[in-house]
């Protein structure tokens, strides 16, 4: 049974941030067995989210949309054969509470989902897709560029 990894987010603006998760989670589970998937967050505003098929351009590796729960994402893979491990990236305990909280949530639905937290490298703590958000709306695209993929 082939393992694969998914990293689940809404990546509204995929940044270096993430990109480093990515690298980690390849580094354990090997590149192209890590499938971004980007989802639809209800709380979110998507009128200005990026082409899922440019971030995977950028990315060069496997991007996916999905407009479902995420154990229902699992599921889905399961069914075809794959053993899951979902990715969550933390830069800090704020973003591990939030985590667990989710956790308990999908593991509500599906009580043997596989759930691995990597922390990004410190360089990266301060990274965040609001963060590069407010200051495009205040600065513009060019004082983000270094923090964008």
């Amino acid at each position: 049974m082939r393992t694969i990894a998914i990293y689940p987010g809404s990546f509204n603006k995929m940044h270096i941030g993430h990109l480093n998760i990515i690298e980690k989670a390849e580094r354990i589970f090997g590149k192209g067995n890590v499938i971004v998937a980007i989802g639809i967050n209800p709380d979110k505003n998507y009128l200005e989210r990026e082409d899922p098929k440019e971030i995977e351009k950028r990315l060069n590796r496997p991007v996916i949309t999905y407009n479902k729960f995420l154990h229902e994402l699992v599921e889905d893979y399961e069914k075809e054969g794959y053993k899951v491990v979902i990715i969550r990236g933390l830069r800090n305990g704020t973003d591990l509470d939030y985590e667990v909280n989710q956790f308990r949530f999908i593991s509500d639905f599906k009580k043997d989902i596989n759930v691995i937290y990597l922390t990004c490298d410190k360089e990266y703590e301060h990274i965040s897709s609001s963060a590069i958000r407010k200051i495009e709306q205040f600065a513009g695209t060019d004082m983000t560029k270094k923090y964008t993929i």
